[in-house]
């Protein structure tokens, strides 16, 4: 009876040890998903448990990113820029899987600002939490405004290139992998 207990146990530990090992992530995949959670540290997204994510969050973090990769797109007045509320649901769905429900607008006016500082995540961890399920962690990078360095570099290179970035903070994150894009559910930031 022990020695069938002892295997039981051991079934158990090597299991549970298998499930706690980190995903392999191929150089694509961690290029892929440093880029993906430097959309959150670039913004400054603050930290949200699974359920907790207001609209006024989705919609902060939909503003400011839009105001960084979409600039381009927006109607400009005297010291504002104007929003249209579909690059907003474009923006929260493709990261969050959802759209606002409230403070809806046509657009949003915004003041219009540049010449903030350089902020990128870089994944150190991902493990497999169940079917299309993951725990990431990571840290958060910050370099001076205009900073040409290569977010996928390495400390080495960034150090040969002249250009060290600070390590402004973590990040330890769930993601929900959906049709080959990932989906932000939980998000918990340390020292930013």
């Amino acid at each position: 009876m022990r020695k069938v207990f002892a295997f039981a146990v051991l079934g158990i530990l090597f299991s549970t040890t298998a499930m706690a090992q980190p995903e392999v992530m191929t150089a694509s995949r961690k290029r892929v998903l440093d880029t993906f959670f430097s959309n959150f540290s670039e913004t400054g997204m603050k930290s949200f448990t699974k359920g907790s994510l207001s609209d006024k969050a989705l919609l902060d973090f939909a503003i400011c990113h839009v105001l960084r990769n979409d600039y381009r797109l927006l109607k400009k007045s005297k010291d504002s820029v104007l929003v249209p509320a579909e690059l907003v649901d474009k923006v929260t769905v493709k990261y969050f899987g959802r759209k606002i429900k409230e403070l809806r607008k046509k657009q949003y006016t915004v003041p219009d600002s540049s010449g903030e500082a350089y902020v990128f995540s870089r994944i150190s961890r991902l493990k497999k939490l169940g079917d299309h399920l993951y725990r990431a962690e990571g840290v958060i990078y910050v370099a001076g405004s205009g900073s040409t360095l290569d977010p996928h570099g390495t400390p080495a290179q960034w150090k040969k290139a002249g250009e060290e970035p600070d390590r402004a903070g973590t990040f330890d994150a769930r993601i929900e992998e959906q049709s080959g894009k990932f989906i932000l559910t939980q998000y918990i930031v340390n020292g930013q």
